[in-house]
């Protein structure tokens, strides 16, 4: 094999190699970074005496599915001119580890008005994290109906 035969493999390997390291760098940095998976739906608490078991109540569930920790700031929504935050009874911010999750709620189902766009988390990055259109749009289908009554 001539010198230049084997500078042009090695430069191809050297390319090749660079190329693989550049890649699971990407993926790494990109894929494997904290995010939420934010689920809403409406339910009852069960067991606490300064809640009345009756009384509907609007939760968040929010989960830490990266595998890096998220410091979850706020859970809120928006609506076409404005946004709210919900206070919650467990103190924000709060930091999920990967797997870990964060539960808060309002009594306010009023929230779930025609012009809602979102039920939000929010992580001390500035980043947003929204529930599924689809389930909101049942959530706001359902309070339209006369679904959650009041106590």
């Amino acid at each position: 094999m001539s010198e230049s035969t084997i500078t042009a493999v090695l430069a191809i390997w050297g390319a090749i190699l660079s190329s693989i390291t550049f890649g699971w760098n990407l993926f790494r940095d990109f894929m494997q970074r904290g995010r939420l998976r934010v689920t809403c739906y409406v339910g009852n608490i069960f067991g606490d005496p300064t809640i009345s078991s009756k009384k509907l109540l609007l939760v968040w569930n929010v989960t830490n599915i990266g595998k890096e920790p998220v410091v979850l700031t706020n859970i809120g929504g928006s609506y076409r001119k404005t946004a709210f935050v919900v206070n919650t009874r467990n103190p924000l911010p709060h930091t999920l580890a990967a797997s870990d999750y964060f539960t808060g709620f309002s009594d306010d189902l009023s929230v779930l008005k025609p012009d809602l766009i979102s039920l939000t988390a929010y992580d001390s990055l500035g980043r947003t994290f929204k529930a599924p259109k689809k389930a909101i749009k049942e959530l706001k289908r359902k309070y339209a109906a006369g679904e959650y009554k009041k106590e």
